[in-house]
Parts: C-alpha cells; structure tokens; sequence
C-alpha cells in the first residue's frame, strides 16, 4: 500500500512540475478516454493515433483494441491514467471528479467531460470532444452527419397500423428496452410501437409469460450473450418467432450512443419492415420458345 501511494505520489510531483498544457497543446495531445463512446468519437475525429489510454470496454473501431488499457469505466487505475502522462482526459462527469480530478488537475491535464445517455447527447458530445481536441471543423462536420441520419430515422418504419416491437437487449434473464431507455427512444423515432411501452424502468426484466401477452410483430434480439433466442421464444409458444420475425441488431454501434448510431438504426428499421413485408419472391422466367 505505502508503495503504491508513493508511485502515485511520484506520478503526480512529476507532473506538477511541467506547465499546464493548453486546450490541444499543439497538433498532437496525449489523450486518455475513459468512455467507449468517446473513443469511437476521438477515432472518427481523426485523433485516435494520439489516445495512450482507454478502458477495457473501449472496442470500436477495432483500432481501439491496440490502445493500453487504464481500466474499466467504475474501477479506473488512477496509476494508470497518470503513467499515460495525458494532456487531456475525457470521460463522464460521474468519473472525472473528487480525487481523480484533484489529481489530474494537479498534474496540469484537461478534463472534457461528456455525457452519453440518449441519442441526442450524441451531437453535444461531438462539439464537446472536437473543442477540446482541437478538432472543431471535423467535430461540426461529424455531428452534422449523425444530424442528417437521425433526421432520416424519423417515420422510417411507420406503417398503418403501426408495428409492435420488443427489443430484447438480455437474454438470461430476458431484459427488454422500455420506452423511457435510449433504445427506446430510437424505437419511438423510427415510428414503430414498443411493446413494453407501460413499463416505467428503462430495461425490465420480462417473464416469457410477458413476451406472449405483449404479442410483438417483431423480435430484435440486441442482447450480446450467447444463445439461440428465436428457438428459445418460438419454444415458448410466440407467433412471431414461429414466423421468423426475430431481427437481429447487425451493427453493435445501435447499442450505445456513438456517431454510427444512426446508420446501424436506419438498418435495424429497415429490417424492421422486412421482418414483416418481406420482398415478394420474383416470378420464374418463362422458357424460351
């Protein structure tokens, strides 16, 4: 323990002896992120070269993987980040405070703090990161991007009558995405109806007795665990699993709020609208005489 304290302590003398960097310190900052979220943004913003530290969930796009790890997002090794010797750190407000902010303040490293918890905090959080990165015209240019896709999203899958959709984000247990969660809220944009609309918790644990009342047209399976969900729910007696109107979310980036959020829910709700107007088989050829 002593040992430790005098690393950190070590760590954080040396740092207090060289000058508070500035907003970007120049074209290439050391940067430590401690959000996944904000690692995909610091790599779509052309900066990733220039992350030397990230959590352990930090794995899009796949260059992230290659960045040394300082952790995860609740348990950050403050050793860690201050080995990295960062001019700047990014991650949620909830994280970069008490003595992890002491300490980097100590050591002259910026805080950009960023909150990702609906689709909307997305574009925020692109302004923020480009401000404090210096990178605000690849910034406006990003969230003008995720902009146009949401403004796509909006009715993409609205049909009369509308579709029901459960969107199940666990399988053991079955948790689902409520409308008052993120993911609802995608759901909501794209104009279907959400099966567990009149659940206030953001993700409910539902019983399969639930699945079968609900009686969603459309099943899309978002949970990471492995299993064969359409089997298990058509098992268990729902219509639209017996009918193969189980979707699956293709592109991780639905998941959590990112700048490719958009693109992956404008595919989900197309497929979306597939699962329950497939495309007619074409007519045979007829023979040549």
């Amino acid at each position: 323990m002593a040992r430790s304290l005098a690393i950190l302590l070590s760590l954080v003398l040396a740092g207090a002896c060289k000058p508070p960097p500035p907003a970007a310190q120049g074209p290439r900052p050391r940067i430590v992120s401690l959000q996944p979220n904000a690692t995909e943004i610091l790599f779509a913003l052309g900066v990733g070269p220039n992350l030397v530290g990230a959590t352990r969930y930090c794995d899009r796009p796949d260059a992230a993987k290659a960045v040394p790890r300082v952790g995860g997002i609740l348990d950050v090794s403050l050793e860690a980040v201050l080995a990295a010797r960062p001019d700047i750190v990014v991650g949620s407000p909830s994280v970069l405070r008490g003595h992890l902010a002491d300490m980097l303040d100590a050591s002259g490293v910026r805080r950009v703090p960023v909150v990702f918890e609906t689709a909307d905090d997305v574009e925020t959080g692109i302004r923020a990161i480009g401000a404090g990165v210096g990178r605000e015209a690849a910034a406006e240019a990003l969230a003008a991007s995720y902009r146009a896709d949401l403004a796509i999203l909006a009715g993409r899958a609205a049909r009369t009558p509308p579709i029901t959709v459960l969107m199940v984000v666990g399988r053991n247990p079955l948790v689902v995405a409520a409308r008052s969660s993120y993911l609802g809220d995608l759901l909501a944009r794209m104009g279907v109806t959400n099966a567990a609309s009149s659940d206030t918790m953001p993700y409910p644990t539902w019983s399969l007795e639930q699945v079968i009342r609900a009686a969603p047209d459309v099943v899309v399976d978002g949970a990471l665990e492995a299993g064969d969900l359409p089997a298990h729910l058509a098992d268990a007696g729902l219509t639209a699993a017996r009918e193969g109107r189980v979707v699956r979310v293709r592109d991780e980036a639905l998941l959590r709020p990112g700048p490719g959020t958009g693109k992956a829910a404008l595919d989900l709700a197309d497929q979306i609208v597939r699962a329950v107007n497939p495309a007619p088989v074409p007519e045979p050829a007829p023979a040549p005489p």
